[in-house]
């Protein structure tokens, strides 16, 4: 038996009934709770099995060690963010305020999982661990594509006047990255606040504005 707490609930049930990806799910919704609040570096392996009354050996069994169990995570929290944008995105037609969508939820992304994506500074370029290379690359081409999508309507549309829509998003793409780095790079404070998330989405429309009104021309 498996007692799970999960703010005020509490649920109770019998590992052995469950399938594999059930305990994967069950395990990376744990870790979830765990990265989000305290940190990747600051949870331990023994103390996500000790949330789930489990014990470390059969931890280890679904994921060998904190990295894997990391991409696990990013993987997850990944695939409902892309799910949630997309859905959004397939309701808006027009392609500027699809950009102001697209930005407000990858914004609100990040606010909810800081303490996970911060992770991600610890690795150099050059240096990122298989297991995360190809989904780093994986979650910037879904960014990508979705930026693309939005740039491709417009020009449809004739809205936006361009040739070639993948390099126009790419380039807005690479803008928003350096950005929010450049922006952090200057805050006095190691760990940002809400706030501090709010002004660079507050920046970004403003520049997104310029940017995408200057592809109708």
């Amino acid at each position: 038996m498996c007692t799970f707490f999960s703010g005020f609930q509490i649920f109770s049930f019998t590992l052995s009934s469950m399938s594999q990806d059930q305990k994967q799910e069950l395990i990376i919704e744990a870790a979830i709770k765990r990265f989000a609040h305290f940190g990747v570096n600051k949870t331990t392996m023994n103390e996500i099995a000790a949330d789930l009354s489990i014990s470390k050996a059969l931890l280890y069994y679904y994921f060998p060690d904190n990295r894997s169990l990391f991409a696990a995570v990013l993987k997850h929290i990944s695939q409902l963010s892309a799910y949630s944008t997309n859905e959004g995105l397939k309701k808006e037609t027009d392609p500027i305020k699809a950009v102001s969508f697209f930005l407000e939820k990858r914004t609100e992304f990040i606010i909810r999982y800081y303490n996970i994506v911060e992770f991600l500074r610890s690795f150099k370029p050059g240096n990122i661990p298989k297991e995360l290379e190809s989904l780093f690359s994986h979650i910037r081409k879904q960014e990508l594509d979705r930026i693309t999508a939005i740039i491709e309507k417009g020009k449809q549309q004739n809205i936006f006047k361009i040739e070639n829509t993948g390099k126009t998003a790419e380039l807005y793409y690479d803008f928003l990255e350096g950005f929010r780095s450049s922006f952090f790079l200057r805050q006095p404070t190691i760990f940002p606040e809400k706030k501090q998330f709010q002004a660079i989405l507050k920046k970004e429309k403003e520049f997104s504005e310029i940017f995408f009104r200057g592809l109708a021309r």
